[in-house]
């Protein structure tokens, strides 16, 4: 998303806006947008605090009613996570309301690194054992995120009244009524989850959309996990099967784990910080987190036919909804 139609506007503004919250001198020499997001705007910012180079980046709402969270509750995960020692960017300060400098926003201290999923895969392929390394990384800092307490979230974030899992078949039940047409496909999908519903475990917070393209990698491994707006209450499997979505994997499709690691390197990171791996749960969650795709790419498309939310990006969602179906017929082919 490109910046405001007053680009120097904004910088004063926020240069102002962090001088207040960093009780220092702060300039700003430059704004530029590193994404085409449908929803926000996300950009470098080079920033001068008391005269020493300080780099950020703000993530912004242009248009707060098409936010998932608010910004908020965005920044309050983002510090619980941060304090459970969840690999983050530090959030520098953040703003609830639309001001000069536009929008609500958060901003967060530059963290340096690749997120292009082809980029990843590529640098995870030119040093030997960093895709691994990377993996592991990913399930070590998981498991203390699915541990933070639900009652330390903001009360605006829902409370399951039922199972995860109960939660997200009514969830994909309702979507599937919504789709412009039948899909034969994700109705057999369906029965499937139905049939092989794992039983009830207690929820936690999740970040909902860990994958490749949502995380900063470097030489070392992961630098850090992005776009924290999905975060809710849900099931840790969530998560980890969300990772291994065959469209995440930028055409290295026989690696599993975002065509970067096995699965075998994320759960020993994830065991390796405590957590406790379920090897159904896993399989039920990546199911059903395909044919969860595939619905939400319907729905983009569907809000752009009918005016909610016109946008090419959203358009073109819908030509990737065969594709899901594919993946996920394929996913029960192999475990019927």
């Amino acid at each position: 998303m490109p910046l405001p139609e007053r680009p120097l506007a904004m910088q004063a503004a926020l240069a102002a806006h962090l001088a207040r919250a960093m009780h220092a001198d702060v300039r700003i020499d430059a704004i530029e947008p590193v994404t085409a997001g449908a929803r926000r705007l996300n950009a470098l910012i080079d920033v001068t605090v008391a005269d020493v180079a300080r780099p950020m980046v703000i993530t912004q709402l242009p248009n707060e009613s098409d936010a998932f969270r608010s910004i908020e509750d965005e920044v309050a995960c983002i510090r619980l996570a941060e304090a459970a020692g969840v690999n983050v960017a530090h959030v520098v300060t953040h703003c609830p309301t639309t001001t000069d400098a536009g929008g609500p926003f958060f901003v967060s201290d530059r963290i340096d690194g690749v997120s292009i999923p082809r980029q990843v895969v590529d640098l995870c392929a030119s040093a030997d054992g960093l895709g691994a390394t990377l993996a592991f990384d990913i399930g070590a800092s998981l498991a203390p995120l699915h541990r933070i307490p639900i009652d330390q979230l903001p009360d605006a974030i829902d409370r399951p009244t039922s199972s995860a899992v109960e939660g997200a078949l009514a969830w994909a039940e309702e979507q599937m009524t919504l789709l412009l047409q039948p899909s034969p496909a994700f109705a057999l999908v369906m029965r499937w989850l139905e049939r092989n519903a794992p039983s009830p475990v207690p929820v936690t917070l999740v970040h909902g959309d860990v994958r490749n393209g949502n995380i900063l990698v470097n030489a070392s491994g992961l630098a850090g996990i992005l776009d924290w707006e999905t975060a809710h209450i849900g099931e840790p499997f969530e998560d980890l099967g969300w990772l291994a979505q065959l469209m995440w994997r930028a055409r290295n499709d026989s690696v599993e784990i975002g065509g970067f690691g096995n699965r075998s390197d994320l759960r020993a990171g994830y065991e390796s910080a405590g957590g406790q791996w379920d090897h159904d749960r896993f399989e039920w969650w990546k199911v059903f987190r395909t044919l969860w795709w595939g619905l939400g790419l319907a729905n983009q498309a569907r809000q752009h036919l009918d005016g909610t939310f016109p946008s090419i990006i959203m358009a073109a969602s819908g030509r990737r909804v065969a594709e899901l179906e594919w993946d996920a017929l394929c996913l029960i082919q192999t475990r019927t």
